[in-house]
């Protein structure tokens, strides 16, 4: 399933500094006529635009506690990565009370449910055949094998995301309480896409995604005014953590954008072979380093211990069939043959030639190679390019000089 970009620009606290441009990986974004344009065919949704823009001329925002009162019944559902923050299980408790109190009938744990989904992953990479299974429930990863790294997308666990699985038992559990919204607390920017608003995406079964940043002043309001008594699964609390887990001689566990990329690369060209299962995380220490989360990633590796240390939940044992999904990517978008591919690579690489090459972003494309690809496709001209324009005026200056 593919979810739309999160990302949303704001004009007016905009510079104009071309940050947000630079530091795109899939170079989706670009400037034209003063404003940042995002191409949603390009969007990973990984937020690395958010971040380097220190004028919040980009955001990325999730639905709002006043779209609790649409529903009937209200479920709210907390990932591994954010009870991961607790160091027992009597904060954890005291958190999923503080987070009932701002308005939910129910606060549900996914841990179970995301231990299963990793579990079913293990068991998939023992009989994937000769090719290394690649599993991550992030979608920036998704994105970015099906947009930068398409030869890969055969190697992706037909998975579907954990809180897409938990929202459909949870669906099904209160199929009698009227009208059930289903809220889901995101610990990155991506997963905000993973419902059906503030951005959309109708497909999915959670309801709202709700932004952990946006909403923390108020859990913590709520914090020390109770406890809801809550078990965890170890496995699933481990799921979101790479330092906590299993690690296996045939298990390549990469977090870190810039790790993951070099994994994928490798791994296109064949160079892992040895690896059975490439668990990758973009975040770096995985789940737990959210940008949408508080505190230090550093500090909450370790407290899985503490959170199970006094019992435990087992993993859930939702049908196979409901885990399994042809939804997920398995083919490019591209239907282009490979001879139209070629040629259009070919035009692109002319028109490179007579670009600049200094990837100054001056026309408002990241790249002169971007640059080469908007004319080929004939949306610019080499007349965009204001470094060629500048040698021009130049050169007909020096012309005119006595």
């Amino acid at each position: 399933m593919k979810a739309k970009t999160v990302v949303t620009y704001t004009l007016s606290r905009c510079v104009k500094c071309l940050k947000c441009v630079k530091s795109c990986p899939t170079s989706a974004l670009s400037m034209e006529q003063g404003r940042i344009l995002v191409n949603p065919d390009r969007c990973i949704n990984c937020g690395r635009c958010i971040r380097s823009c220190h004028n919040k001329g980009l955001l990325a925002q999730g639905s709002t506690l006043e779209d609790i009162r649409s529903y009937d019944y209200t479920v709210c559902m907390v990932p591994s990565a954010l009870t991961n923050s607790c160091r027992s299980r009597e904060e954890a408790e005291d958190l999923f009370h503080a987070i009932r109190m701002l308005g939910f009938d129910e606060v549900v744990d996914i841990s179970p449910v995301e231990g299963q989904i990793m579990h079913e992953t293990k068991m998939l990479s023992e009989e994937f055949g000769n090719q290394s299974v690649i599993a991550s429930f992030c979608p920036v990863v998704n994105r970015l094998i099906e947009t930068v790294y398409p030869m890969l997308l055969d190697n992706l666990a037909p998975l579907i995301y954990p809180s897409e699985a938990a929202a459909k038992m949870i669906r099904k559990m209160h199929q009698n309480h009227g009208r059930v919204g289903i809220f889901s607390c995101c610990e990155c920017e991506a997963k905000l896409a993973l419902a059906k608003y503030p951005y959309g995406n109708f497909e999915y079964e959670t309801d709202h995604a709700l932004a952990i940043v946006d909403i923390f002043p108020k859990i913590r309001q709520n914090m020390k005014k109770g406890r809801d008594e809550v078990l965890f699964s170890r496995e699933g609390l481990q799921s979101c953590n790479p330092a906590a887990m299993a690690q296996k001689p045939e298990y390549l566990i990469a977090d870190g954008f810039e790790k993951i990329n070099s994994v994928l690369s490798l791994e296109e060209f064949g160079q892992l072979n040895t690896y059975r299962l490439l668990y990758l995380f973009p975040c770096f220490n995985g789940c737990i380093g959210g940008h949408l989360l508080w505190g230090n990633s550093f500090l909450t590796r370790n407290n899985i211990y503490e959170l199970t240390s006094d019992g435990e939940k087992p993993i859930s044992e939702i049908p196979l069939d409901d885990l399994y999904s042809d939804s997920v990517c398995r083919t490019s978008e591209d239907q282009r043959t490979f001879s139209e591919k070629m040629a259009f690579f070919q035009k692109v690489n002319e028109q490179l030639e007579r670009l600049p090459g200094y990837d100054c972003s001056a026309c408002g494309m990241q790249t002169c190679r971007i640059m080469a690809e908007e004319i080929a496709k004939g949306n610019k001209t080499l007349d965009d390019c204001r470094i060629r324009a500048a040698m021009k005026e130049g050169a007909h200056d020096h012309q005119g000089t006595p």
